[in-house]
């Protein structure tokens, strides 16, 4: 795992150095945990908690025009929590998550640079696939703490298609403030030896600060 997170770190800071902008985001993200046991049985009375992320990425305007790639990564804490009065059961699920996000956004309505300054708003539709990697997670059954390490619904990455929608306001042609809205549902790949599946549906809330390389200096 360190060395995924290593060559993510790499790969990013490698990025970065040719990027055309910079982005770097804090927000919200609400989970909700979709688990079936081997019986297919769902949880119920399952309580989602509201947890921060944080990210930062690299966004490349394609051939000049509005529309632009995104290569980013975030930090994501879900955690969740429930019982069941009839079995007189206590669970509580909290998961900490490396993401790697590769998407595309078209901008409407950029303000033009006039006299060698921008300013004004925009928005954004975005698309992205993801893929997040568990880094830290504990489970507890009945008081009794486990580490989610090793655990067959935990132990391979997590994939997510998700959009979003955001609005920028040009404080200048160097700097863009923006918030975001993303919602998202993660998918299986691979193989499982049992029924027990757990897939996650997300929605986040975030503000950031774009920096514009082609005019930083």
């Amino acid at each position: 795992m360190k060395k995924l997170l290593g060559g993510i770190l790499l790969l990013l800071t490698g990025l970065t150095l040719q990027g055309q902008i910079l982005n770097f985001e804090i927000g919200q993200v609400m989970p909700k945990f979709d688990y079936k046991n081997s019986n297919g049985e769902s949880l119920d009375g399952l309580k989602s908690n509201n947890r921060g992320n944080i990210g930062f990425g690299v966004r490349y305007s394609l051939l000049n025009t509005n529309w632009h790639a995104l290569l980013s990564a975030n930090y994501n804490r879900h955690e969740a929590e429930g019982s069941d009065p009839i079995l007189g059961n206590y669970y509580k699920w909290d998961a900490k998550f490396i993401g790697l996000n590769l998407g595309i956004d078209y901008e409407f309505f950029r303000p033009e640079v006039n006299r060698n300054e921008q300013h004004g708003f925009s928005f954004y539709l975005r698309g992205v696939l993801s893929s997040e990697f568990l880094i830290d997670g504990t489970q507890n059954l009945n008081s009794q703490i486990s580490d989610l390490n090793g655990v067959e619904e935990f132990d391979k990455p997590f994939y997510y298609v998700r959009g979003a929608i955001g609005i920028n306001y040009y404080i200048s042609k160097t700097f863009i403030l923006y918030g975001q809205y993303m919602g998202g549902r993660s998918f299986l790949i691979g193989k499982y030896d049992n029924k027990e599946q757990l897939h996650f549906t997300t929605h986040s809330i975030s503000i950031g600060l774009a920096i514009n390389l082609m005019y930083f200096n």
